[in-house]
C-alpha cells in the first residue's frame, strides 16, 4: 500500500478541502527558526479514493475562501486555535457544507467540538476514514467516530506531499517511522492520543519512501516521531538508512541517548544535525512529580557534553511552572543552557492541556483560572502556581526568551 494517490479530475468527484487553521497573534508552542513540517493532513488524504477531489490548505500561509466549491471540510485543531478551528467550522457549516473536526483539541473535547461540527473523529482517523465516507455518502454521518484500536503503521500510505502547493516550502522534509509513548508525563497528551505502546513502520517501507522524496545528498530531514531512540534496534536501523540516504536530520529524543554511546556514534554517522530534547525541569523533584524520574538533573552537564561531544545539537525545551518553581527558577534555568551551551534553547509556560492528568489535577484542587482555550499555547499562564503569582511567572518566562537570546 505504499504508494501516493492520484487526484481524480472527474466532474463526478466529491470535493474535500483539509484545513489547518490558524489565528493571528497566537504562538504555536513549535514555533522556532524552522517550523516543524506538516505531516499529518498530507497522510490522511492519502487514505481518500480516487473518487475525492482533496485539497489542503494551511491558514498560516494562505486564507481561507470561504466561497469555494466543497461538498465536505475537515479541520483539525490544536488547543490554541481550537476557537478558531470553530469559526472556521461555524462558517462552512452556515453554507450547508458537512464539517468534521478532529485532531488533538478535538479528541480532548469531542462534546464541545460536536456543537460546530457535523461529526467529530475522536483520536486516529486511519481505519475508520471508509466508514466515514460511506455515511457522508449515504448522508447518515454519525456524531462521533472513534477507532477501537489503533492503526497498524504497516502499509501506510505515501502523504500527499504534493496537495501542500508551491507556497509551502519547509526547510525540511517529513517522515513518520513510529507512533505512540509508555510515558506518562503528567502534562502530555500524546500516550493518550497515540498511545503507550510504540508501534513502528517496517524499515523496509521506510528506506522505499525516502528513495521518493530525497533527490540528492544531504538533504534536510524532519522526524516526526515522539521520540526516535525508544527501541534502540529499531533506532539503529533507520540510522542506517538514513546514512544511505545520506540526508541531514533532526528529530525528536530524550536525554537517555547521551547514555547509550552506540547510539549516539551511529546517529552522528547517520547524519544526524540536532535533537528536540525535553529537559523539562532542572529540579529533581519538579520531574518527578510529573512521571519523568528517568531523568537525573545531576548528570545533565555531562550528558550533555556527551552528545555535543558527538557534534549533535540540542535544541532543548525547558517549562516553567512546575509546583517546585519559584522566582528563581527563571535565572537559574537561563544560566544552565548559556553555561552548557544548549543550541538552540525553546521555553514555555506550563499548560495544563484539557484530558491531560495535570488539567484534572489542577481542575480539582481549584487552580486553572482562565479557559480562554486561545490561551492554551504554552506561553500564557491559564493557572494559579504554586510558589509564585500568575503576574511572576507570566513575566519571568518572558525574561527568560528575552535575555537567552541576548549576546553573551
Amino acid at each position: 500500500m505504499l504508494k501516493s494517490k492520484s487526484t481524480p479530475n472527474s466532474p463526478n468527484s466529491k470535493k474535500v478541502l483539509l484545513i489547518f487553521p490558524r489565528e493571528k497573534g497566537i504562538k504555536f508552542s513549535n514555533d522556532t527558526f524552522y517550523p516543524f513540517p506538516m505531516i499529518g493532513l498530507p497522510l490522511l488524504a492519502a487514505y481518500f479514493p480516487k473518487t475525492y477531489e482533496v485539497k489542503i490548505l494551511n491558514e498560516a500561509i494562505e486564507p481561507i475562501d470561504f466561497d469555494t466549491e466543497v461538498d465536505l471540510v475537515g479541520i483539525t485543531a490544536l488547543t490554541c486555535i481550537a476557537q478558531r478551528a470553530y469559526e472556521v467550522a461555524d462558517r462552512f457549516r452556515r453554507r450547508g457544507v458537512k464539517v468534521i473536526l478532529g485532531g488533538v483539541h478535538p479528541s480532548l473535547q469531542p462534546e464541545e467540538a460536536k456543537e460546530h461540527a457535523d461529526s467529530v473523529v475522536i483520536g486516529e482517523a486511519e481505519g475508520i476514514l471508509g466508514e466515514i465516507l460511506r455515511d457522508f455518502e449515504a448522508g447518515t454521518l454519525k456524531p462521533f467516530y472513534q477507532n477501537h484500536s489503533l492503526c497498524d503503521l504497516r502499509g501506510i500510505p505515501l502523504p500527499r506531499r504534493d496537495l501542500l502547493g508551491k507556497r509551502y516550502s519547509p526547510l525540511f522534509k517529513a517522515i513518520e517511522t513510529t507512533r505512540g509513548c509508555p510515558h506518562r508525563c503528567e502534562f502530555c497528551s500524546v500516550p493518550i492520543l497515540n498511545g503507550r505502546r510504540y508501534r513502528m513502520r517496517p524499515l523496509e517501507e521506510v528506506d522505499r519512501e525516502l528513495s521518493l522524496i530525497i533527490k540528492k545528498p544531504k538533504e534536510y530531514l524532519f522526524v516526526t516521531d515522539d521520540n526516535i531512540v525508544a527501541i534502540e534496534d529499531y533506532a539503529l536501523g533507520l540510522f542506517e538508512i538514513f546514512k544511505r540516504h545520506q540526508v541531514r536530520w533532526m528529530g525528536f529524543s530524550t536525554i537517555q541517548i547521551a547514555t547509550n554511546e552506540r547510539l549516539l556514534r551511529k546517529a552522528s554517522e547517520s547524519g544526524c544535525l540536532s535533537l528536540f530534547i525535553g529537559f523539562e525541569s532542572l529540579l529533581q523533584e519538579n520531574l518527578n512529580r510529573v512521571s519523568k524520574p528517568f531523568v537525573h538533573t545531576e548528570f545533565l552537564p555531562e550528558w550533555i557534553r556527551s552528545i555535543h561531544g558527538y557534534g549533535i545539537g540540542i535544541h532543548g525545551s525547558f517549562i516553567f511552572g512546575f509546583d517546585g518553581d519559584d522566582s528563581t527558577i527563571f535565572r537559574k534555568t537561563v544560566e544552565f543552557v548559556q553555561k552548557n551551551r544548549i543550541d538552540l534553547p525553546s521555553f514555555s509556560v506550563l499548560t495544563p492541556f484539557p484530558g491531560t492528568r495535570l488539567y484534572q489535577r489542577l481542575e480539582e484542587e481549584g487552580r486553572i483560572i482562565d479557559r480562554n482555550w486561545s490561551h492554551y499555547d504554552m506561553s500564557h499562564v491559564v493557572f494559579q502556581p504554586k510558589q509564585m503569582t500568575v503576574k511572576q511567572l507570566q513575566e519571568g518566562y518572558l525574561w527568560a526568551q528575552q535575555y537567552s537570546c541576548s549576546p553573551r
